[in-house]
């Protein structure tokens, strides 16, 4: 017994000599690190200083300001790169651990994102990522937006294996492919790679990447192969797949071993098929899951009701259908729920989750009343359904941001909405049949930011009564009945505005923007506003700053365009569509960014300016002006352009010859109504993407060119029109939930932007204004009233996609080509007002889209094709004037079926005159009559319209002044001279 208790008590001693030798051991292991702390470390390592200044240089090799983008790493061995900006260090060791390298080419994150250059390869550099090996202890280097890329050739994608302690990767928006990839895998310490948004593609070699946690290959081309790999990783918590070439179903097999997922993201792939239970089975600890952007089917599954850690759940942009479950109430952690976009039924859930923030279920089926309260919620999102407002219901929620735009709410307007909601932000009710006189006030929308009410029935005057504090900084009352003056409260307190939109209302009088100095998009067409731009303008002639759409067409506005809106850099579109401007085309206005110029239907006049230097201007409708003279050289340098509208004017002379590589992106030319002379230049003939050639109605001389077979004619794949988007705000806001704050964009509360592309073209004997898509799909070419001879070119059977040719009123001869018969597409072809003889074909009868078609006054002869398929439409009309022409369609019978006239009937070529002589008898008592009381009727009809309407007064006094001086200028010409 006393040897046990010698043994307990040597036990007991040896285990307080340990417990001493340990606090001994942490003791001195403290003062080390305190030592380290105080007298160790006193700068960055030399190699890896050398380092950091090898992509200094990298930076400024490539033509940007290195000293300005990395200001305080300089190169002085006294200099400590520990606190250089973008880079972080082990405070015990000295070893850089952390570089943020991102954005070093300075974007603006937010227009980056929509420019041209992120989606292209502009600016791409090529780097050596060897230049990072020295930093060994590197744990996190983001190297993202960039535009970086790597070759093997030298090894500087392999060289990135070499920081064995990299933690966390990211790489998003580069030009990286998948040469980077076999280098990734040898990073045995990576917990987080992202790969979002580079030139990847196919499959992904997922070797390696044992610790790997968070993965981001979104944006990318990678396909379904990458799935598979997955389920050797079951570390990952985080996976995001979005934006590839995926499909199939929901890669539920590919995925069931990731049981640590919180968050899954397969949104904008093609995966496709209906989801059950079993799906979501595996992923009990998901706290976001985003399908958006697939082709689901079926219904909503209830597995879904199983996750209760789930906080973000996005299905919208499926084929979803039936009816909400009810059982998404028990999904008590859910803050965010989007199921907008798709084909659900049915009514709302009578019990929501309890904390949520967001809710949008736009552009379904549903019908329901709106009652339910949840002070939680932040964002409701309705619109496209059929929703109503419970009577007598006032909220008790704290909204940011109400968006039920085409849900027919009613005629009246829901004031009592907004009463306990002086938080809202953001309120969208465009398309909802209000009518009624409306009032804007401060006690309203105290907080309003965004305010879209276009598309509705409001009439009478805008009462407008905000105070000094007015946050708005967009506004869009735009497809009302608005009458009356723009209230001036309205353009002098909301000095943050700016997106105005008050365009197809009927305000009028003068305006003036006052205080409204941020403004970047100003639409106020189809009003009947007046004055002249100065005066719109008062506080902007002498700042750099100003809109960057201007669209004020269809008003009364005069005067001319003042030079100093050459101030306006930042001005994309400019339209002053049909209104009374006068005078010369300011280049100043011409040296600023404008991509679009729309000043068509006014009463410029003058010559065109030698000053079209812009390389950015793309449209150019000059139509219904006085322009004279020649086209200069400098407009028809501009290799940017795609559309150019010069008809209707007072243009004259030859076209210039001219290389063809400058207009080779053009794709509608518009040249009708001029006084142009000589031949067609054979640069047109080089016009590969054009959609649209009007030269009609000018003195062209000469035959055809027969090269004009070149022209594609929106050829599939060929030649469209795009578009063009000058807003570069997404209304945007800020969630808190979970711990985090995210943002999210909406592109229904995008304020838009698009441009209408407008031109006009004459065919089926009418002038069509087409637009837009209509504008992208319409091809045609018209040669028609000029003095072309020759033969028409058989090439031009090679014309497929063409849908209207119109040779009309020319002094063409020989005879139609059969070769037309392969104008598969033609919807009308004219060529009447011609010498053209010989038969009509017979296999112009395959022509199935052909709906107008005139062959009158020529020297035609022969049997007309039979009255089968689109050749039983057409009238005699379209035969007359050719006397050996037969058949059921002119009343002539056919003696043979190779019937031709003798020479001895054969007339002799007719002269265009005789061609357009009378061949019909008038009463002349009869006529003179008729035409007298026609008259009489007529005028008093017009002095009783102008008595009543003082604006059509003001529109003939005008249009009379003109015609005069046209009558007189064309008398001075031709006469005087």
């Amino acid at each position: 017994m006393n040897i046990n208790k010698g043994k307990e008590w040597w036990m007991g001693a040896s285990h307080f000599q340990m417990e001493l030798a340990n606090i001994a051991k942490c003791l001195l292991l403290g003062v080390v690190i305190l030592w380290i702390q105080i007298h160790g470390n006193k700068g960055c390592f030399e190699e890896e200083r050398l380092a950091l200044l090898d992509f200094k240089a990298f930076v400024g090799s490539n033509g940007f300001d290195a000293d300005y983008i990395l200001p305080s790493w300089i190169d002085d061995p006294t200099s400590n790169c520990c606190q250089w900006e973008r880079v972080m260090c082990n405070s015990t060791t000295g070893h850089v651990i952390e570089l943020s390298l991102n954005n070093t080419q300075q974007y603006d994150m937010e227009s980056f994102r929509e420019s041209y250059s992120f989606y292209h390869d502009e600016n791409i550099w090529y780097v050596n990522l060897s230049m990072f090996q020295q930093l060994k202890e590197l744990k996190t280097l983001n190297l993202s937006y960039n535009h970086f890329y790597c070759s093997i050739d030298d090894q500087g994608c392999e060289r990135l294996s070499k920081l064995k302690k990299l933690e966390v990767l990211d790489l998003t928006s580069n030009r990286f492919n998948n040469i980077i990839l076999s280098s990734l895998g040898a990073l045995i310490s990576l917990k987080t790679l992202i790969l979002s948004d580079n030139r990847m593609e196919g499959s992904f070699p997922i070797q390696g990447f044992q610790r790997l946690e968070e993965l981001d290959i979104s944006g990318n081309s990678f396909n379904n192969s990458i799935l598979l790999s997955l389920a050797a990783r079951p570390s990952l918590n985080t996976l995001i797949l979005a934006y590839n070439y995926m499909e199939g179903s929901f890669p539920n097999q590919e995925l069931k071993n990731l049981k640590n997922l919180t968050l899954l993201d397969i949104s904008g792939n093609s995966f496709n098929g209906t989801l059950s239970f079993k799906e979501f089975s595996t992923f009990k600890r998901l706290e976001t899951l985003n399908l958006e952007g697939n082709a689901f089917t079926g219904s909503i599954p209830e597995g879904l009701c199983g996750l209760n850690d789930l906080q973000h759940l996005d299905l919208s942009y499926n084929e979803f259908g039936g009816t909400l479950p009810q059982c998404l109430g028990n999904l008590t952690s859910l803050t965010f729920l989007d199921l907008s976009e798709n084909h659900l039924t049915g009514r709302l859930p009578s019990f929501w989750p309890p904390n949520l923030q967001y809710v949008d279920l736009s552009h379904n089926h549903l019908e329901d009343v709106f009652s339910f309260n949840y002070s939680s919620l932040e964002v409701i999102g309705l619109s496209g359904n059929k929703i109503t407002f419970e009577n007598g219901w006032i909220p008790s929620f704290q909204l940011r941001a109400l968006i039920m735009q085409d849900c027919g709410l009613g005629r009246r307007f829901p004031y009592w909405l907004l009463q306990n909601n002086g938080g809202l932000e953001i309120l969208n009710l465009m398309n909802n049949s209000f009518t009624g006189q409306l009032e804007i006030g401060a006690k309203m929308l105290p907080n309003t930011t965004y305010l879209n009410l276009a598309r509705n029935h409001f009439e009478g005057d805008l009462l407008f009564s905000a105070g000094d504090d007015c946050k708005l900084i967009a506004l869009d009352l735009s497809h009302n009945n608005f009458s009356g003056e723009v209230p001036e409260r309205l353009l002098s307190n909301c000095i943050s505005l700016g997106y105005l939109r008050l365009s197809h209302n009927n305000f009028h009088g003068q305006i003036a923007l006052f205080n409204l100095t941020r403004i970047d998009d100003l639409d106020l067409n189809d009003n009947q506003f007046q004055g002249i731009l100065s005066s719109l303008f008062t506080n902007f002639s002498h700042q750099s700053y100003g809109p960057k759409v201007l669209h004020l067409s269809n008003n009364r506005l005069h005067g001319e365009i003042p030079h100093w809106i050459g101030n306006f850099t930042g001005l994309g579109y400019l339209n002053l569509r049909d209104n009374l401007f006068q005078g010369q085309i300011p280049c100043q206005l011409l040296s600023t960014r404008i991509e679009y110029l729309d000043l068509s239907y006014n009463s410029f006049s003058g010559l065109l300016p030698s000053c079209f230097n812009g390389s950015s201007l793309q449209q150019i409708n000059l139509q219904g002006n006085r322009f004279s003279g020649s086209i200069p050289e400098a407009l028809l340098n501009i290799s940017t352009l795609n559309l150019l509208d010069l008809s209707d004017n007072e243009l004259s002379g030859t076209i210039l010859n001219k290389s063809d590589e400058n207009l080779s992106g053009l794709l509608v030319l518009l040249l009708r109504g001029n006084h142009f002379n000589g031949f067609i230049p054979n640069w047109l003939c080089h016009l590969n993407d054009v959609n649209l050639l009007d030269l009609s109605r000018n003195s062209f001389s000469g035959s055809i060119p027969h090269c004009l077979y070149n022209l594609s004619f929106a050829r599939e794949g060929e030649g469209n029109l795009y578009n063009l988007t000058f807003s570069d705000t997404v209304f945007k806001w800020e969630i808190e939930y979970g711990g985090r704050s995210e943002t999210y964009f909406d592109n229904r509360v995008y304020f838009d932007a698009e441009v209408d592309e407008e031109s006009e073209f004459v065919t089926k004997y009418r002038a069509h204004t087409y637009k837009n898509k209509a504008l992208n799909l319409m091809s045609g070419l018209d040669l028609s009233d000029n003095n072309l001879t020759g033969e028409i070119p058989d090439e031009f059977g090679v014309l497929f996609q063409i849908h209207a040719l119109n040779l009309s009123h020319n002094q063409l001869t020989g005879s139609i080509p059969r070769s037309f018969s392969n104008l598969s597409q033609i919807e009308s072809l004219d060529l009447s007002y011609n010498i053209l003889s010989g038969q009509i074909p017979v296999e112009l009868i395959d022509l199935n889209f052909l709906e107008v078609f005139s062959v009158a006054h020529n020297n035609l002869s022969g049997r007309i094709p039979d009255m089968k398929e689109q050749f039983s439409t057409f009238e005699s009309k379209s035969y007359e004037g050719n006397p050996f022409l037969c058949g059921t369609q002119v009343r002539r019978k056919c003696h043979d079926d190779n019937d031709e006239p003798s020479p001895s009937q054969m007339e002799s070529p007719k002269s265009p005159q005789e061609a357009h002589g009378n061949w019909y008898k008038i009463d002349r008592e009869i006529f003179l009559a008729s035409f007298s009381v026609t008259f009489i009727i007529f005028f008093l009809s017009v002095i009783t319209i102008l008595y009543v309407n003082s604006y059509w007064q003001e529109r003939l006094i005008y249009r009379t002044r003109q015609y005069l001086f046209s009558y007189y200028y064309f008398l001075y010409d031709n006469l005087v001279k």
